[in-house]
């Protein structure tokens, strides 16, 4: 009788180094894989949700891997103009299923605070039924260099800048808590010679809106669906380097 001996700590160590090196790297790959397929994913789903959003909207999901074991997501912040997707979308995010107050506009802010007009318990609302609104490409909101014309011509109406040529005259209902003549209701309008357009309601109220958008529900999701194919195609590539 007789026995042999065979030590396999050598090849051990290296299936060891072998995992330890493919792992972490396979996991990496695979976060920033899986965080580029959810972004993909989210562009449905808000068309579902939302009526026609713009492009900005369907592309502020982002992420960012922070190392093989971590990674983030949030919604885009700094814009270089307009309304950042972070503030405007985080009132309508899913929480407890209820409603929150909507986030207020740019237009709307300075409006109640710096406009002069006394409205500040006013919350301006885009008359989109009004032939005089310029709607946007995707006919949900006013057109944004309107709101700039809009906001020059308010302050020209106070004395703050000269209405030359053939312009359109800008005029809020109620100023200062003066009506006016006329009778119109509440609300910022424009006029030239004999045409009127209304291009804003003022509403007494700031609008509420449904938590509609499941962007944690649906990240989720797609983590359960797609993630542990997306991982085990990732460690088989790192796996193959060490054939």
């Amino acid at each position: 009788m007789f026995s042999v001996e065979f030590d396999t700590t050598r090849f051990t160590q290296k299936i060891n180094g072998i995992r330890s090196a493919a792992i972490p790297e396979a996991q990496k790959k695979s976060f920033f894989k899986f965080g580029m397929l959810n972004k993909k994913k989210m562009m449905p789903y808000m068309r579902t949700i939302f009526r026609n959003p713009v492009t900005l909207t369907l592309g502020s999901v982002l992420f960012k891997v922070q190392d093989h074991n971590n990674m983030i997501f949030f919604i885009k912040g700094r814009v270089p103009k307009g309304n950042q997707p972070r503030k405007y979308l985080a009132p309508v995010e899913f929480t407890t299923g209820g409603s929150n107050t909507a986030y207020e506009t740019k237009f709307s802010y300075w409006l109640r605070n710096y406009s002069g007009l006394g409205l500040s318990n006013r919350y301006p609302i885009p008359a989109m039924g009004s032939s005089a609104v310029q709607p946007n490409r995707t006919g949900t909101g006013m057109l944004p260099s309107q709101y700039t014309k809009v906001r020059a011509g308010l302050i020209k109406s106070q004395g703050r800048g000269k209405i030359t040529g053939n312009q359109y005259r800008y005029f809020a209902v109620p100023t200062n808590g003066k009506k006016g003549r006329g009778g119109l209701a509440d609300g910022i309008y424009r006029v030239k010679g004999n045409q009127l357009g209304l291009l804003f309601t003022l509403a007494k109220k700031r609008p509420q809106v449904p938590q509609k958008f499941q962007f944690l529900a649906q990240t989720a999701n797609t983590l359960k669906k797609d993630m542990p194919a997306i991982f085990k195609s990732e460690l088989r590539r790192q796996l193959a380097q060490f054939k």
